[in-house]
């Protein structure tokens, strides 16, 4: 018995010799069938993964692959009997004279046992029973003329190594059926026959024989059924045969010599090479992956590769595809600061920036010495980097985003370098000069956030990726767990991966009271995050998400009755994953979405040409993420505060969050044209009823002549002179003729109404705090709240009296006002916004504001 596929113990003491020892799981496979003594995987046939349908025709119990449920070789013998199936299936087969079943009625007792040749008897026996003329019993139990046979000596087992048959001739050392195969193949070299010839047939049917195989051979077959199992992945035993044979035939001493020159038949090369991946990826370290131009990014926890010779071809700037690092020293420089990178960033950024030294090396290849040598680079060849890709962007062929990332990629990549240590004495950049950097004014400034259409997806676009059409494409081309995890993302607005991550048990309620004073129970989202260490988060959602979740757990459990609920995911992948315990990936939603997306027979923007037609969309702005920016772009025009969203973003700073929605500036422009003619004074009377815009430089010049104040704008000069820290009627706005109000304040005017109308009702009761002349000065006066009703009574007014499409456009200029003064207030403080407050009594004032108020009165 090899140490290497024997006991545990065994292995323990030697998995410093090779890592796939330490890595094989010995008690895993002996669970699941594996036999280290006679080498035979020979799984239960109702095991998950490695299980096999058994013919149905009684007494066969050999595989059966075919839909039908019958073994292909009881087929010839359904068809000839002219029964149904279920006739035939119950009738069975016949008794078979199989030397793996049974042994000789003599020849049985241990150490004496040889496989039934014919009538029950080894061929010893038999002959000499045909001899004698006896009969079987006779032959067995003696009669007057002879004694009872005696049993023979065993012939052991077959010689074949991936036989384990009792031998039924001496002098080749065969079972009976490699006897007559070794026969009818001429009698060929018995050694060679010995080690090439694979098992016999009826010992093929329930398990797998890795005899004859070489030991390092062995062990990486059974490590690739391992990680087959870990990774839940279906494993047939036919294709577990067929690899094992064509290894067996070639005497390979391991499964990667043998991937390229494996069978046609798709399975097995499949198997092959995903047991030479795994096994190569025990067998590498990341000291050892350094050396190579194509890592495997597996070794650092992540997925897919980086390439530091290049995927694209040469020429090929600011896209996908990325040059090879053609100097040494460079490539050295790269794979130093990658390896240091890959412990703390994704791979997508690590793979920008060496997609950037890629065109650092184009360039400097451009050089007489094809920059081998980094001591003589200066500054020069910088300039002439950065002129290079002007060129380029002006020519068309780069873009001014992909040129400002691609400096500011190569800006921090040298200046990593120099933080590592990289360019000292004696190390990979050497002699590189100090002034081979990028410096601040050399990089291009990023594209202005307002100038840029953002990632939100607009509600048109969103309208029809939810219609109900072409959700039940999506669900044709991908099945309702794809399509419900997109209707899903659609609503709640969380990142791909907390999407795809959600647990079965992610829909909860809370319970409050409602403003008639009854309880209800609200549906929320728990979810975790990951990315910023938060878990259990609780997000609240519409019922309609709550309807996609109640339907997606009805399916999961129907799928996975046997998996305990607390195991199992909202939404699983459909392959390798036969407990329902594994999710989808974020790539294979993106592929899903990406490929249903163009799918959709047509996809209209909110822009028209100049014929008043639709202008289509662009489709490949569309993916799983966009629906977070939409999420945000959403709350943010319904004007929710930015801290509530920031906390339903889940982000760290508000900086953050206000960068997942976009106001611009030709949309706040077009906003006040369309609420311009809307203002009302104080008494809810129109200032400019007949102004439909404002030119171009009387917009700048209104917004300097006004200071915000609550539920409106001031013009008082002497006000805005101050920026709202000097108005001479003591801030009653409402009732002051330089006040200006619009339809975007009404939502503020309603409840400033009914916060006036609370202080009249507690105010006019008996408050023995208040002496009574400040409770008569502190109650609200008829006349304000009489005035304060005017003002969106009067709002109310001007929309009613507008036609659908004005009325519309002025809708949507109120939702981009209300979100860009919700993003006002998070960018600056109340007191810079000019949305003051009455100035709190100092009653000890100190010296500056004694100076200041001396100066004022000056």
């Amino acid at each position: 018995m090899s140490p290497l596929l024997g006991a545990a113990a065994a292995g323990a003491g030697r998995r410093g010799e090779d890592p796939l020892l330490g890595a094989l799981d010995h008690g895993l496979l002996v669970s699941v069938g594996w036999d280290p003594a006679t080498k035979v995987l020979a799984p239960a046939r109702e095991h998950l993964l490695l299980g096999y349908p058994v013919c149905r025709v009684v007494g066969c119990e050999l595989e059966a692959w075919d839909p039908i449920g019958v073994r292909t070789g009881c087929q010839p013998r359904l068809r000839a009997s002219g029964l149904d199936m279920d006739t035939f299936c119950a009738a069975g087969v016949r008794r078979r004279n199989r030397s793996r079943d049974r042994c000789c009625l003599v020849c049985r007792i241990p150490g004496f046992q040889r496989p039934v040749a014919a009538n029950d008897l080894c061929l010893s026996c038999d002959g000499l029973r045909r001899r004698r003329g006896q009969t079987v019993a006779a032959h067995v139990g003696g009669d007057e003329h002879f004694q009872p046979a005696r049993p023979r000596p065993s012939l052991g087992v077959c010689a074949v190594q991936a036989c384990q048959r009792l031998a039924a001739h001496a002098g080749a050392g065969l079972c009976g059926a490699h006897d007559w195969s070794w026969r009818l193949a001429g009698r060929p070299d018995l050694a060679a026959f010995r080690h090439a010839a694979p098992p016999c047939q009826g010992d093929r049917s329930g398990r797998a024989v890795l005899a004859g195989l070489a030991e390092n051979t062995a062990l990486e077959v059974l490590y690739g059924v391992q990680a087959s199992l870990a990774e839940g992945r279906r494993v047939m035993l036919p294709v577990v045969r067929g690899a094992v044979e064509h290894l067996r035939r070639r005497a390979a001493a391991g499964v990667a010599d043998t991937v390229d020159a494996s069978p046609t038949r798709a399975p097995v090369r499949w198997f092959l090479a995903f047991t030479a991946d795994r096994v190569g990826l025990v067998r590498a370290d990341v000291q050892t992956e350094q050396a190579k131009d194509v890592w495997d990014l597996r070794l650092w926890g992540a997925a897919g590769r980086l390439s530091f010779i290049g995927t694209g071809s040469a020429g090929h700037i600011g896209g996908r595809p990325s040059q090879p690092i053609t100097q040494p020293w460079l490539k050295h420089a790269a794979k130093a600061w990658a390896a240091e990178a890959l412990t703390t960033m994704t791979p997508g950024p690590v793979r920008a920036v060496i997609s950037a030294v890629g065109l650092l090396s184009e360039h400097l290849a451009r050089r007489d010495d094809a920059g081998s040598d980094p001591a003589r680079l200066d500054h020069r060849d910088v300039q002439a980097l950065l002129a290079r890709l002007a060129h380029l962007q002006r020519a068309g062929r780069l873009s001014a985003a992909a040129r400002a990332r691609t400096l500011t990629h190569l800006a921090r990549f040298l200046r990593d370098c120099r933080e590592m240590g990289l360019t000292q004495p004696g190390a990979v950049l050497a002699g590189l000069g100090d002034d081979v950097v990028l410096r601040r004014a050399e990089l291009p400034p990023p594209p202005h956030p307002e100038n840029e259409p953002g990632r939100a997806l607009p509600q048109t676009v969103m309208s029809q990726l939810l219609d109900p059409d072409n959700l039940a494409l999506l669900e044709q081309m991908a099945g309702p767990t794809i399509r419900a995890a997109v209707e899903l993302g659609a609503g709640v607005g969380r990142r791909t991966a907390e999407l795809c991550a959600l647990r079965l048990a992610c829909l909860d309620h809370d319970e409050h009271t409602d403003a008639e004073g009854e309880r209800r129970a609200s549906p929320v989202l728990v979810h975790d995050m990951p990315k910023v260490g938060k878990l259990d988060c609780r997000l609240p959602i519409h019922d309609r998400e709550a309807a996609i979740i109640r339907a997606q757990q009805q399916r999961i459990t129907t799928a996975y009755p046997d998996t305990p609920p607390e195991r199992l995911v909202l939404f699983p992948r459909p392959l390798t994953n036969p407990e329902g315990t594994r999710p989808i990936t974020t790539s294979q939603l993106q592929r899903t979405m990406r490929a249903w997306i163009h799918a959709l027979p047509h996809l209209d923007g909110p822009d028209r040409d100049a014929a008043g037609q639709p202008v289509p969309f662009p489709r490949d702005r569309i993916t799983p993420y966009a629906f977070r920016h939409s999420f945000a772009q959403r709350h943010a025009d319904a004007g929710a505060p930015v801290d509530t969203l920031k906390e339903f973003l889940g982000h760290d700073t508000i900086r953050m969050t206000l960068g997942h929605y976009r106001i611009t500036a030709g949309r706040k422009r077009a906003a006040q044209d369309a609420l311009g003619p809307l203002q009302i004074d104080a008494r809810g009377r129109p200032v400019r009823p007949d102004l439909t815009g404002l030119a171009d430089a009387e917009a700048p010049r209104e917004q300097i002549g006004q200071v915000a104040v609550p539920f409106g704008v001031c013009t008082e000069p002497s006000n805005v002179n101050a920026h709202g820290h000097a108005c001479p009627f003591r801030r009653h706005c409402t009732g002051c003729t330089y006040f200006r109000t619009d339809p975007s304040y009404t939502p503020e005017l309603h409840a400033y109404l009914i916060h006036l109308l609370a202080d009249k009702e507690r105010l006019t009761a008996a408050v023995p705090e208040l002496a009574e002349w400040a409770r008569r000065d502190a109650i609200p006066t008829d006349e304000e709240i009489e005035a304060v009703r005017r003002l969106p009574r009067a709002n109310d007014e001007l929309l009613a009296s507008l036609d659908d499409a004005d009325h519309a456009a002025v809708e949507d200029a109120i939702t981009t006002i209300r979100a860009h003064r919700a993003r006002l207030d998070a960018d600056f403080p109340a007191e810079l916004a000019g949305l003051t407050r009455h100035p709190a009594p100092v009653f000890f004032p100190t010296i500056e504001q004694r100076t200041r108020a001396e100066a004022d009165r000056g």
